[in-house]
């Protein structure tokens, strides 16, 4: 499940809410059937159940690692819990292994990259092998190919029986890694709850929200209105309207290097091919350079990156090409 709103909704104090680092001042959370509070906490058993079943990814993972070396960060959770040391070295080398960062054992975690730090923190969270994973802006300072590895990372944890709450506001990643979605208003009310898919296509609600975004030019009576999302660092462009004010009506209007319809058409055949490449598993570097150079002539070069990194990355062409989907398929819904 995916947890969006604008900066400012609630997301990270829901998460902290979910896993017991505070408390609401009204009503009440109940967890594997039990009430969460300060009192159940106190219960030492409980308590080591609980955080051995419920693992936390902060937003920032300066706030998360503080050990000597990134294996003694790692470690850190199972010592607390008080497994048994030959359990905490397995667990320990198998996560380094598996999240590849086994050169990183002995380097102090300071002294890391951003996406170092976020795989370290992640690695931490899981050493208990907990069946929840909460994580607050889980793509937030990472680069592309970090972003793709993670939502690999998700998805594996989800087909392993885990469950995924993830507070985000990028809704190019939303997709990838939740089928359901709760928003937030900026009013820290729940705006809506559901299929992601049906989230996605709504764009008045995803503008009520500020998760979309509008603003206006003019050339002369005409007011070219643009609608922005947040797609990694690139933006979409909505469609324009008359000037109400002179009692004129509204019509679409795209802006692009091509005639409008061209490009809607080769961004629509785009779609078709990225389901294709995705469904058949195909790998055709020179169709995927054809069609990241349309997509670039089209403007979206976003989407003509992912399909290039496809080419170069054969580990995760699949991946590659999901995100470009996903940020296709945002881009579209604000065409309309």
């Amino acid at each position: 499940m995916v947890v969006l709103g604008a900066n400012g909704t609630g997301k990270s104090t829901l998460l902290a809410l979910l896993d017991g680092l505070i408390f609401p001042q009204a009503g009440t959370i109940h967890v594997f059937g039990r009430p969460l509070s300060e009192a159940a906490l106190e219960d030492r058993a409980f308590s080591r159940e609980f955080r051995q079943k419920v693992g936390f990814v902060f937003q920032n993972p300066d706030v998360q690692l503080f050990s000597p070396t990134v294996w003694d960060d790692i470690a850190f959770g199972p010592l607390q819990l008080g497994f048994p040391p030959d359990r905490i070295r397995d667990s320990v080398e198998d996560l380094l292994e598996s999240l590849r960062i086994q050169d990183l054992r002995d380097r102090p975690p300071h002294r890391l990259s951003d996406g170092q730090k976020k795989k370290v923190a992640i690695a931490s969270s899981l050493a208990v092998d907990p069946e929840v994973l909460l994580l607050d802006e889980p793509t937030n300072g990472l680069d592309p190919r970090t972003q793709v590895w993670l939502i690999e990372l998700l998805e594996e944890l989800h087909r392993k029986g885990k469950t995924i709450i993830s507070a985000t506001h990028d809704l190019s990643i939303a997709g990838d890694i939740a089928d359901r979605a709760m928003v937030f208003s900026e009013e820290h009310t729940l705006a809506a709850d559901g299929a992601f898919g049906d989230i996605i296509n709504n764009e008045e609600l995803l503008l009520r929200v500020n998760l979309i975004h509008e603003h206006a030019h003019y050339h002369g009576n005409t007011a070219h209105v643009h609608r922005h999302g947040h797609f990694g660092h690139y933006h979409s462009n909505g469609g324009t309207m008359h000037d109400t004010h002179k009692g004129q009506h509204a019509h679409a209007h795209g802006h692009g290097h091509e005639h409008p319809h061209e490009e809607a058409e080769s961004l629509r055949k785009l779609q078709a091919m990225l389901e294709h490449w995705i469904e058949h598993g195909d790998t055709h570097a020179e169709s995927y350079r054809e069609w990241a150079q349309k997509a670039s002539e089209a403007g979206e070069e976003e989407i003509a990156k992912e399909i290039y990194r496809a080419i170069d990355d054969n580990e995760s062409v699949k991946s590659h090409l999901k995100r470009a989907r996903a940020i296709l398929a945002a881009k579209l819904v604000l065409r309309k």
